[in-house]
């Protein structure tokens, strides 16, 4: 038996499942952040996340300012699940039922 390439399941279906921090680190996922003006990217630190806004954050759909002195862009949350070979951006459809939350 051959095992499931998981590079052909699209991000969206992964929510689901990881919807929080306490999510992804559980699961050890790899988070980065990357600029849409400088290009800076940086990994996040799931951790830090998780005990400065609580575990039950979501990155799913957010954007955060650039860390980059002087950039006045927004960075996007990108995630590799363990076993992927490279990140998407965490952008996915709300779940039904569940109203976005908004930005702290």
């Amino acid at each position: 038996m051959g095992s499931r390439n998981l590079d052909r399941i699209p991000i969206r279906m992964w929510r689901s499942k990881v919807e929080t921090v306490a999510d992804m680190l559980a699961e050890k996922w790899e988070i980065i952040t990357s600029c849409q003006k400088c290009g800076l990217a940086m990994v996040a630190d799931l951790a830090l996340i998780a005990r400065e806004s609580g575990p039950a954050t979501s990155l799913w759909n957010r954007s955060s300012p650039c860390r980059r002195i002087g950039c006045t862009g927004a960075v996007v949350f990108m995630a590799k699940a363990p076993g992927k070979t490279f990140h998407e951006a965490l952008s996915a459809p709300w779940p039904d039922g569940k109203p976005p939350k908004a930005d702290p």
